[in-house]
């Protein structure tokens, strides 16, 4: 038992060495990363910044980056330089402002052997700002220009493959924004708007298969609460309508869909059908 305290104290004490040992390393690098983003000697910042960013410490790097901006503009080191910090910034996730720079790079140095790569950063970061779906996608919009810009710029680019496969990630959030805006008016059961909104997201986005089928199911559904809640001189049309609709939707997807949907489809179908051959009936 003595043993043993005796080795848990000792051990406490090599850890609060090691950490005391540790904090003085750290505040003596403060101390010369102060006193070097202080001087005035530019070459030696220079290669304190180069450093610090191939160490991986982006922080020191950008702070030493932006304070050499000013002085190398127009210098032999300036595209080196604006790339370098234009990376650091990315490296540290700050896309928004690395975005930035790397677009300042191509409109400053539109002949250099690195704006290609200051093009892709430039739509890469956007790409990496883009918000969920649910928000306002001005950024993924700007960022699926600026990855086609690049390829139409650099067709043949090892980065055009890169570029292809952040485009179809912003597509899709496009997509799945603009079906979640159809598919909300048949949340708030203003089902005629519904039935607009979601047939015009199908000719939009004749292609996709994964939106398509759940936009045509609630295109039924919306038709027969239509339909449904309608007067009785209306109903007639409506009826035949979600009569149609079904019918799309069954021979598009009828080995696609939840036996519990098709079920409940169609029940509401048969409705659909005695309601229209009533109305028959009635007007003769």
């Amino acid at each position: 038992m003595k043993r043993n305290l005796k080795y848990l104290i000792f051990s406490r004490k090599v850890i609060v060495l090691l950490a005391s040992v540790i904090l003085f390393m750290f505040m003596g690098c403060q101390s010369e990363h102060k006193k070097i983003l202080k001087s005035n000697d530019n070459e030696k910042k220079y290669e304190a910044a180069i450093k610090a960013y191939k160490e991986g410490d982006y922080y020191h790097a950008n702070q030493l980056f932006e304070s050499l901006i000013m002085y190398f503009r127009g210098r032999d080191k300036a595209e080196e330089l604006n790339m370098y910090y234009g990376k650091s910034l990315m490296e540290s996730k700050q896309y928004y402002a690395a975005g930035y720079q790397f677009e300042n790079f191509v409109r400053w140095f539109p002949y250099s052997s690195m704006t290609e790569e200051a093009l892709f950063y430039t739509a890469y970061c956007k790409y990496k700002e883009s918000p969920e779906y649910y928000l306002d996608q001005t950024l993924t919009i700007e960022s699926l220009k600026a990855f086609q810009d690049y390829i139409n710029k650099y067709p043949d680019s090892k980065r055009v493959q890169e570029a292809n496969k952040c485009m179809d990630e912003l597509r899709m959030k496009l997509i799945k924004k603009d079906y979640a805006n159809a598919y909300n008016y048949y949340k708030v059961e203003q089902y005629q708007a519904a039935q607009v909104a979601l047939k015009d997201f199908i000719n939009k986005y004749s292609d996709n298969t994964q939106y398509r089928q759940n936009a045509m199911y609630y295109i039924v559904l919306a038709g027969y609460y239509y339909a449904l809640g309608s007067v009785e001189s209306k109903q007639k049309e409506r009826w035949n309508n979600m009569i149609l609709d079904y019918e799309r939707y069954q021979a598009l997807f009828e080995n696609f869909t939840d036996k519990q949907q098709v079920e409940d489809l169609k029940k509401k179908y048969d409705y659909a059908k005695s309601q229209v051959e009533s109305k028959i009936v009635s007007d003769k």
